[in-house]
């Protein structure tokens, strides 16, 4: 094995950006069809849609209800081959995926499945408040605000089981140690539990999921079975520092007020533009896919900013790790092998980490370790 001057393996270094390569022509491809899909609707496709729909003179919200399962259809039937190339083809030509084709499919209808009885309440949620007062988006920014504290409560006990079978960690050397180091982190939680990753994949992680009286510690079995027990406690505590310096409410908070400012730009564009689309009205079912794409235009510019905002919150849970572990080496191990094991590329260039890295790199984070014991041992 060829490692570099920070200890990643040259080879698994090679294959992690040719799989970035493969996700980034996708993403390219999907983008621009989905953008061409979008135009359609834009220039008359949703007024031929609704149109079609009205025509069976059924109750509105019936109607309603309709145009958005026929409108989910049209975009999950454009996500699907795009979501089976590089979710499952590319993952297991890269040696990522162990899941069978059956197992994909099946988590793939989950997930359509629940987009789709999403999209049902969220759009029909929003035409009622369209129509209901010029400030729909301040009421549905409150709504949205509620939905999202409650899904990060109940995810790590309705969601995520889903896709993935929990159990409680059945080491209690381990268990006893992880819960010592959340005690040490002065964060509480309700247990240390283990999440059966290997079924579908060889990558390996650590979580602290939930608030609350949901808040627990989650390791995959992948993350058990390859790292020691000192380099998973470099990780968990990176994980537990989000809880202490109380970045999942920061970011809640950020992000809520940055969605208002998106919210309030694309309300005042599309009462301004949507006449001059053919929309009949505010709560037309055929001036969703207008609105949809303003408020993703407005979105657009805040990206780099919450992924800068994104790479110092990490930066600060991973100095914090070395302080409540004092182990940089077990740090630097641990982060090297998550970005081998994990196909991650540790050296990514300057526009990518602008474009798309929510984490300082790799290669950052095993300088920032080495820096730290250097400083440990003057």
């Amino acid at each position: 094995m060829v490692v570099d001057g920070w200890g990643f393996d040259a080879d698994r270094q090679a294959r992690a950006r040719d799989l970035r390569r493969g996700r980034l022509r996708l993403s390219v491809a999907r983008t621009v069809a989905s953008g061409l899909a979008v135009l359609a609707l834009i220039l008359g496709g949703s007024f031929l849609l609704r149109d079609s729909v009205l025509s069976f003179h059924w109750p509105s919200w019936a109607s309603s209800v309709l145009f958005l399962v026929l409108l989910y259809a049209l975009f999950v039937a454009i996500e699907l081959p795009f979501a089976f190339l590089g979710g499952y083809r590319l993952e297991k030509a890269a040696g990522m995926s162990s899941q069978t084709l059956a197992s994909w499919w099946k988590d793939f209808g989950k997930s359509a499945g629940l987009g789709l009885a999403a999209s049902i309440v969220v759009g029909d949620v929003l035409l009622w408040l369209l129509a209901a007062s010029p400030w729909w988006w301040v009421a549905a920014w409150l709504v949205g605000i509620a939905v999202s504290a409650l899904l990060g409560f109940l995810a790590p006990v309705v969601l995520v089981p889903l896709f993935y079978r929990f159990r409680p960690l059945s080491d209690p050397v381990l268990r006893t140690r992880f819960e010592a180091l959340a005690t040490k982190a002065h964060v509480p939680i309700v247990g240390v539990f283990e999440l059966r990753a290997s079924a579908k994949t060889r990558r390996s992680n650590a979580a602290v999921m939930g608030f609350g009286r949901t808040r627990r510690v989650v390791v995959t079995d992948t993350l058990l079975q390859a790292f020691t027990p000192e380099e998973i406690e470099t990780v968990l505590a990176h994980e537990l520092a989000h809880q202490r310096n109380r970045d999942p409410i920061r970011g809640f908070v950020g992000g809520s007020l940055v969605s208002l400012a998106i919210l309030a730009a694309a309300a005042w564009t599309y009462a301004a533009v949507y006449p001059f689309f053919g929309v009949r009205s505010p709560g037309d079912i055929a001036g969703l896919p207008l609105l949809v794409t303003l408020f993703t235009l407005f979105a657009i510019p805040f990206r780099p900013v919450e992924l800068f905002a994104s790479r110092s919150r990490e930066g600060r849970a991973d100095r914090f790790s070395l302080q409540i572990t004092g182990d940089p080496a077990s740090f630097a191990a641990a982060m090297v092998k998550l970005h081998d094991l994990n196909l991650g590329v540790a050296d990514p260039r300057r526009w990518e980490r602008w474009l798309f890295y929510s984490h300082p790199s790799g290669r950052d984070r095993v300088e920032m370790a080495r820096a730290f014991q250097a400083a440990a041992a003057r």
